[in-house]
């Protein structure tokens, strides 16, 4: 399952308070140059404090940092992962995450409570939606990738998913649970 859209959302006011500490084009820049640090090869504490500078901000890259980590677990979701985890099958995180961020989670978030495993795109060195970020996955866990299944609310890493050969769901973020449970039924996921 990804993270971001799926196990977890950001907190209600991130944007508005990114923004205030950035400025108005600061939040549209980070996201765009964030892309570029997802594979662990670029580091977003430069980024963040080059765009502050010439947007002669006070703000430090910390202090954007700080409001990229405040995330709400969502826990319906995350009890759906431990209820087919229960049902025996290998469970596992797969999310573009900055080293920042990523480490974050990895050190604060209980995502291990309910993972066998986390594939961070920093840790990693792909991202998604390259489909050789989910072959690292599947062959890693040592199934086959027909065997798998993988959520994501970004269509483009599904199609990724999908073209290295696994099964991958789509959740929109118009989606319900029950649209996720009744996709996940027809894969054969148990638990469910």
């Amino acid at each position: 399952m990804d993270a971001d859209g799926v196990t977890q959302y950001p907190q209600s006011g991130w944007l508005k308070e990114m923004t205030r500490l950035g400025g108005p084009h600061f939040v549209m820049e980070a996201f765009r140059h964030e892309k570029t640090t997802l594979t662990g090869e670029v580091d977003l504490h430069e980024i963040l404090t080059r765009l502050l500078r010439s947007g002669e901000r006070t703000a430090t890259a910390n202090d954007i940092l700080e409001v990229w980590y405040r995330v709400e677990l969502d826990r319906f979701m995350l009890d759906l992962v431990d209820r087919v985890r229960a049902a025996g099958v290998i469970t596992a995180l797969a999310t573009n995450q900055q080293s920042y961020r990523g480490g974050f989670m990895l050190a604060n978030l209980p995502y291990d409570d309910h993972f066998d495993h986390q594939f961070h795109s920093f840790q990693v060195g792909l991202a998604k939606p390259d489909p050789a970020f989910f072959t690292h996955i599947v062959d890693t866990l040592g199934v086959a990738p027909e065997e798998a299944v993988f959520v994501d609310d970004m269509a483009v890493n599904v199609r990724g998913a999908r073209k290295a050969g696994l099964n991958a769901v789509h959740f929109a973020g118009t989606d319900t649970y029950g649209h996720l449970r009744c996709a996940l039924r027809e894969f054969g996921v148990p638990g469910i």
